[in-house]
This record gives structure tokens, C-alpha cells and sequence, in this order.
């Protein structure tokens, strides 16, 4: 899976698939919204200095999060047809 890896605030980093998208609330700066490759909302998280929060994720998100180095990654992926 080709990856790229987004700096977040509060020294948080998200790693996805590279066909995703990262925006940021303009009323809050620690809130993200993460788009997929068909351009659906998957998931939305705000990042703490020692915490994050998952406010809303799709029914098949799947992630992992090592907070030894802060990093939050989604492992969806899109199905090769």
C-alpha cells in the first residue's frame, strides 16, 4: 500500500493510503476530516497533546495508533479490481 504521511497538530502525524484527503475545521484548528479515494467523508478526529478522539469513522475504517511516536494510521485501502 502506497502511503503518505500528514503532519497533524500537537505533534500528531497521520499515515493513509496516498488517494486521501486531509482537511482542517476552520473553527478548529485540532479538528480533521479525512475523504477517501471516491471522495466520501471517513473519518473525523481532533488531536489533544496527549490524546486524540475519533468524533465519527465509517462503518469499515480500520486504523492503528502507536502513541509512543504519536502516529494515527488508517489502514483502508481501495480494492484493486
Amino acid at each position: 500500500m502506497k502511503t503518505k504521511k500528514t503532519a497533524l497538530s500537537n505533534g500528531w502525524t497521520l499515515v493513509a493510503h496516498e488517494t486521501f484527503s486531509v482537511y482542517v475545521s476552520i473553527d478548529n484548528p485540532n479538528k480533521f476530516c479525512l475523504h477517501d479515494w471516491d471522495d466520501d467523508q471517513t473519518l473525523t478526529l481532533t488531536t489533544e497533546e496527549d490524546s486524540f478522539e475519533v468524533l465519527k469513522n465509517r462503518y469499515d475504517s480500520a486504523f492503528k495508533v502507536n502513541l509512543s511516536n504519536r502516529t494515527f494510521t488508517l489502514l483502508l485501502e481501495p480494492d484493486e479490481d
